[in-house]
């Protein structure tokens, strides 16, 4: 019988990994290159902050990636996430 606490789905499995502050909301799960935050999702390992852009605001779009106005590699507030291009998030 599978355990009925267990999230199956990508937003359960997204936010059971979310430490919510007044500001930040850190990434509590896996972490790669760089300190971002890790999830699979879509058939892939992927940025915590893309999914977390994504199940806020809808599908990132094309040509664009997301960038942290807070700067903390680990959140994943959508309030801190912003859609830009790599020009601008060299900046």
């Amino acid at each position: 019988m599978p355990n009925q606490w267990v999230n199956t789905t990508l937003e359960g499995r997204f936010w059971s990994r979310v430490n919510k502050t007044e500001g930040c909301w850190l990434w509590t799960g896996a972490v790669k290159g760089k300190g971002y935050g890790a999830i699979y999702a879509n058939g892939r390992n992927t940025g915590a902050h893309r999914v977390s852009y994504e199940l806020a605001r809808g599908p990132i779009p094309a040509g664009l990636q997301i960038d942290h106005l807070c700067r903390v590699p680990l959140c994943v507030n959508p309030d801190h996430l912003f859609a830009g291009s790599h020009i601008a998030n060299m900046k």
